[in-house]
């Protein structure tokens, strides 16, 4: 046999749900406030993961490194800098000054070298000056070359992307103070050109 209710409890019930009316109602009436308030959040969601989305997405080089401890010692000499510029991209070695031909990058700390893009090791090998050195060739005649390595991650012929290691910091003889370094010189259709630039190449706008 079913049960009925006892004659209190139904009263309670309709006394519980009054109060919930009451409680929604005015979260009813202000609809369109709370409303208004959803869609301003979403916006600011939105505005806040585009820019992280299209950096992502972009197709620009990097620089060759990821460790926040890594300075520029050296920037690459350009005749119209002024004089007070220039100085800082000059290299003194054997008693002769000459024009840095890159960016020196230095750290107290040995630091990874990675790709600044994607391309082909065209070569790995030694100069008596600099040490060992890598050259990445990229489209459009675009090439990179990372010197000082004190040891090297790739061989020639190897095909690499953005962030991929190339090698180790190591030391040269134009900063003997140093022994973490890294000259990394940049080229287009074989003429020098400078790494700040090539950084703001957007390879989209190349293919």
């Amino acid at each position: 046999m079913a049960r009925k209710l006892k004659k209190f409890v139904i009263p309670s019930a309709f006394g519980i749900l009054g109060v919930s009316v009451a409680i929604a109602l005015p979260f009813m009436n202000s609809e369109k406030k709370v409303d208004t308030g959803y869609k301003y959040t979403v916006s600011e969601i939105k505005e806040k993961i585009f820019p992280v989305i299209n950096e992502v997405d972009e197709k620009k080089p990097m620089k060759p490194f990821l460790e926040e401890t890594v300075s520029k010692t050296k920037d690459y000499y350009k005749k119209e800098d002024s004089e007070d510029v220039q100085i800082n991209s000059l290299i003194y070695y054997e008693k002769t000054y000459m024009p840095s031909t890159g960016i020196l990058y230095s750290s107290d700390e040995k630091f990874e070298v990675v790709a600044s893009y994607d391309g082909k090791v065209i070569k790995v090998s030694e100069d008596n000056i600099l040490g060992r050195f890598v050259v990445i060739e990229h489209i459009n005649g675009y090439k990179t070359t990372y010197y000082s390595l004190s040891d090297v991650a790739v061989s020639e012929g190897n095909e690499v992307v953005k962030g991929d290691p190339v090698g180790s910091s190591g030391p040269n003889k134009i900063e003997g103070s140093l022994n973490n370094n890294l000259l990394f010189e940049t080229y287009h259709d074989g003429y020098l050109m400078d790494p700040e630039d090539f950084y703001n190449i957007d390879f989209n706008q190349e293919n």
